[in-house]
């Protein structure tokens, strides 16, 4: 290619620039709403009273449907046009956004989840359908550029949410925690959880007015005008709606599955069984199946699905664990005070991603990837070995080095598929699927290298069973928050009404606790539930508790009371002989003070150790972008089909 002929081709044609102008407008607009929801999932566990597991529902929701109807998508473009996958997409949008108005009038979870999937779901269509759109929009010779210029807008969007999510949503969320709400009388709770989800509304709902302008201008755009790119589709209107249903169809079977299912699935296994039903759609429509096998069989396309799953998997796992990192290497720093420094984070990617573009006018984008990868992994090198003034820095420096990949693997894994590209398209939107698997696993690899060093802490002063209570105590380690309140409040009797209060909360609970050796059967499980950290406990566990209870000596004094009280969790976990050892040897109490340094510095140096994933995913970008450097410089047969 003759880069002065590159550096003098219009990234955007005159023509296209109205479209391209509001099809941007969607790229800030998802951006917008997937900051926004991850807000939710801590929103709606303190509106609701529910546990981490029950709000992981807004998750699986949310990633469900990118990964479900990202095949829809491709099917609707293939089967109509762009037009229509935009005109669609902020349909359900706007669809979605407004059941949150009866979900907040009903104060039902459940139809939340639902307007989330929708939402999502449109989400979804809209980013299917505009990365693609925009590719097509002028000569591939700018086609990354045009995209990551598109793009550049996506994280403007992104911003907007988080304060949108911090001046609208979490700043009207009462302070009552869940036990001060369970002991409420109903209406003073019900005027709460209105007020905090007509909160929750305004934003999503007020956005509808901006995607109906959008909606309205694509409506009212002349499809057959050569401004914007057209194809015919020469099938009749009742085949194209058949196989949209049959579609629509595969892809509820699963959901039915789950539904009427027994059986209890993770996450990711909840958001696997969704994506079999559109997977399995393609595989019995021969076209489909056909283009399919082309796809897979084509290196550039289907690696780039695999780096673009990796990627995604480091950006939101990065911008996830941003504020843990902050806190773990500042202890006692708070959360509004670390949340700067991923607005920093934000700013950095925004900023770099212009740089970036501008930059492809002179460089290879493939080769600017690679370099940036490098980068990226020196910086998680840095956050995990350097000291802790210079490895917050180099944190926010992960996100810029992040800026270029997303439409950089997008436009050259779609460069030159032809008619394929509706549905290669909706393989790189099914990699977001990343995010919902990278992002748990690290937060696993956190919790439980945090225990392991907590358990080697233990064993370092010969106390391996009470190593074993305080590691399961960390998992759930409410107990262990309510045992700090009391000892602060001991140590400042006063301290004031909120010291005063920790001081009550923790002896009803205490007494609740020391009253259970005299309970048996439904008295003894209900009483066992109402304490911290029990309230989601199995008949198993509860079973455990009680055998494990009886075991434990007659506590002497009080400071054996706490200490015993403080070992909920453990109580749980242990068997046979290991509870009335453990209960003769906590007559001499842990040094709490020198037990809480150590905690900080085994979060820290959990937190610092597993960036080494993003590493992992860092070097898989690399090694993309190295084996495909050339792949803008060969002069491709077929241009993206055009709709």
């Amino acid at each position: 290619m003759d880069k002065n002929r590159t550096s003098t081709v219009p990234i955007v044609p005159k023509q296209y620039r109205l479209p391209f102008f509001m099809l941007v407008s969607c790229f800030a607009l998802w951006g917008l709403l997937n900051n926004m929801t991850d807000n939710l999932v801590p929103a709606f566990s303190k509106i609701f009273m529910i546990n981490a597991s029950e709000s992981a529902g807004v998750q699986i929701s949310f990633y469900g449907a990118y990964a479900v109807l990202a095949i829809f998508a491709s099917i609707l473009l293939e089967e109509f046009s762009y037009k229509a996958g935009v005109l669609i997409g902020l349909g359900f949008y706007m669809i979605g956004a407004l059941c949150y108005i009866p979900a907040a009038i009903g104060q039902s979870f459940d139809i939340y989840l639902v307007a989330i999937f929708v939402l999502a779901g449109g989400l979804s269509i809209l980013e299917t359908t505009c990365n693609p759109f925009v590719l097509s929009m002028g000569s591939q010779e700018t086609s990354v550029r045009r995209l990551n210029f598109a793009q550049a807008f996506n994280p403007i969007g992104s911003l907007t949410g988080i304060f949108l999510a911090k001046y609208f949503i979490l700043a009207h969320l009462n302070d009552a925690d869940m036990d001060t709400r369970k002991a409420m009388d109903p209406e003073q709770l019900n005027a709460i959880v209105s007020d905090e989800l007509f909160w929750v509304c305004v934003p999503y709902v007020g956005l509808v007015a901006i995607a109906a302008v959008i909606w309205f201008f694509f409506c009212r755009y002349k499809s057959d005008d050569e401004s914007v790119p057209t194809q015919e589709n020469t099938q009749p209107l009742s085949s194209k709606l058949g196989r949209l249903g049959l579609c629509v169809a595969f892809i509820l079977i699963p959901f039915l599955f789950q539904y009427y299912s027994t059986f209890e699935f993770s996450m990711v296994q909840q958001i696997l069984i969704m994506m079999i039903g559109p997977i399995a759609f393609l595989l019995i429509m021969p076209d489909y199946r056909c283009q399919l096998m082309k796809l897979v069989k084509l290196p550039r396309y289907f690696c780039g699905v695999v780096a673009q799953f990796f990627y995604v998997g480091v950006q939101i796992a990065v911008w996830t664990w941003t504020i843990k990192y902050i806190m773990s290497v500042f202890p006692g720093m708070q959360e509004a005070a670390a949340s700067n420094y991923y607005i920093f984070s934000i700013v950095l990617f925004i900023a770099c991603r212009a740089i970036t573009t501008a930059l492809m006018k002179k460089f290879n984008p493939a080769n600017m990837m690679s370099l940036f990868a490098i980068a990226g992994i020196l910086c998680c090198l840095g956050t995990m070995y350097l000291p802790k003034e210079i490895s917050v820095w180099t944190l926010v420096g992960i996100s810029g080095c992040m800026s270029l990949m997303f439409p950089t693997i997008y436009g050259i894994a779609l460069r030159g598929l032809g008619s394929e590209v509706k549905l290669g398209a909706a393989g790189l939107i099914m990699a977001i699927l990343g995010g919902a698997v990278i992002t748990p696993y690290m937060g696993s690899f956190i919790d439980n290298t945090t225990v392991k060093n907590q358990v080697a802490y233990f064993e370092s002063i010969d106390r391996p069973l009470i190593a074993q209570a305080e590691a399961a105590d960390s998992r759930k380690s409410v107990s262990g928050a309510m045992l700090a309140l009391y000892k602060m409040s001991e140590a400042n009797p006063a301290g004031g009404e909120e010291q005063a209060k920790a001081a009550a909360k923790f002896q009803k609970n205490l007494d609740t606790f020391l009253s259970l050796h005299t309970l048996d059967g439904e008295a003894f499980d209900q009483a066992a539930k109402s304490l911290p950290g029990c309230s989601g406990l199995k008949p198993e566990e509860l079973a455990a508790f009680k055998a494990n209870l009886d075991r434990l000596p007659a506590p002497a004094g009080r400071e054996q009371q706490i200490q015993q009280f403080s070992l909920i969790p453990a109580l749980t976990t242990l068997s046979g002989n290991q509870a009335e050892v453990l209960g003769n040897l906590i007559s001499d109490p842990l040094d709490m003070k020198q037990f809480q340094t150590a905690q900080e510095n085994f979060v820290e140096k959990a937190v610092r150790s597993s960036f080494f994933i993003p590493i992992i995913c860092f070097a898989v970008v690399l090694i993309y972008g190295f084996f495909f450097r050339n792949t803008h410089l060969k002069k491709e047969e077929d241009a993206p089909a055009q709709a």
